[in-house]
């Protein structure tokens, strides 16, 4: 009898000591599988922000008319992502003006990746665009062989010309797409193309498109450098390359600017060769006397416009 009791306790210890160990090892086991979960997520998320930031800074090389960026980096990270943000600004003549910035949400996760922001969002009408967050007036570009375009064709230069006193930023389309050394030809020498305007396909209506215009920013002269150094052509060539293999794509009314890009980086490949449809152009009012009558200028919107003496 002793015996069976001794062997019942034993058994029970038995079962004890077991249930205490698989306690431990799923305790262990648990803990174990969160860190790595929590480490696993953490490393999707960092190549999932990477990515974003890699494709920030190839957008802001080849998708920023006259846009600079003023820094690059994460914010309102939690254990799901974040968003990788980019303030911008425009610089004009020497005075500078907000932009809105720009917002890529990121995520371990794919629920995560559906709140990115568009990068250069706008509010339309009829006449004009604004930047969506600054409403600051967009330059816009337009397409000769669209007649009639979303947003009216804009001859600003008159406008521009006709004050004194005043700095200005004005997107000017050309009659038809020229190369860098017939552009330099035709501006007066105190104009200043700070961006080159790579085009739209013939039937895209390049005022529908949230400012998203593929372009070659050049110095706060107008001139691309072209050094054994400092190739500015040839960055964006390669910037917007690259940018064609990340596969980003935003579509206009059957306008791809995906494909476009690809094209244009194949059929473009020197900047001496390479053709531009307009330019963005900063300078004092007056010095835009000689483009008022200007053949071979389609359109002129401006965009920064304002009085040196209201200027901080």
């Amino acid at each position: 009898m002793n015996d069976e009791k001794q062997f019942r306790r034993l058994a029970i210890r038995v079962k004890i000591t077991r249930w205490l160990i698989t306690i431990g090892i799923s305790i262990v086991v648990l803990f174990l599988a969160a860190i790595g979960g929590y480490w696993l997520t953490q490393k999707q998320a960092g190549k999932a922000s990477k990515a974003d930031d890699h494709f920030m800074e190839l957008a802001a090389q080849v998708m920023a008319p006259n846009i600079t960026v003023s820094d690059r980096y994460l914010a309102d990270t939690n254990f799901m992502g974040g968003k990788v943000t980019s303030h911008r600004y425009k610089e004009i003549e020497g005075y500078r003006e907000s932009w809105s910035p720009m917002v890529q949400a990121y995520s371990w996760s794919w629920l995560g990746n559906q709140s990115s922001e568009t990068m250069n969002a706008v509010d339309e009408t009829t006449t004009a665009a604004y930047d969506r967050l600054t409403q600051h007036k967009v330059p816009l570009f337009y397409n000769p062989q669209v007649k009639q375009p979303d947003i009216k064709r804009a001859t600003d230069i008159d406008k521009v010309a006709g004050s004194k006193g005043a700095v200005a930023e004005v997107a000017v389309s050309f009659e038809r797409p020229l190369t860098y050394a017939q552009i330099q030809q035709r501006l007066p020498k105190k104009l200043h193309a700070v961006w080159y305007w790579a085009g739209v396909s013939p039937k895209a209506d390049a005022t529908f498109m949230d400012n998203n215009y593929l372009g070659v920013q050049a110095d706060a002269q107008g001139h691309l450098r072209q050094t054994k150094d400092e190739n500015d052509y040839q960055s964006f060539h390669r910037a917007l390359t690259e940018f064609v293999k990340l596969g980003w794509d935003s579509s206009y009314n059957n306008f791809s600017l995906h494909k476009y890009a690809k094209t244009y980086a194949q059929q473009n490949p020197t900047l001496k060769t390479a053709k531009f449809s307009g330019v963005i152009v900063t300078g004092d009012s007056e010095n835009f006397k000689p483009l008022v009558d200007a053949s071979w200028i389609y359109s002129s919107s401006a965009g920064f416009f304002q009085q040196r003496s209201v200027i901080k």
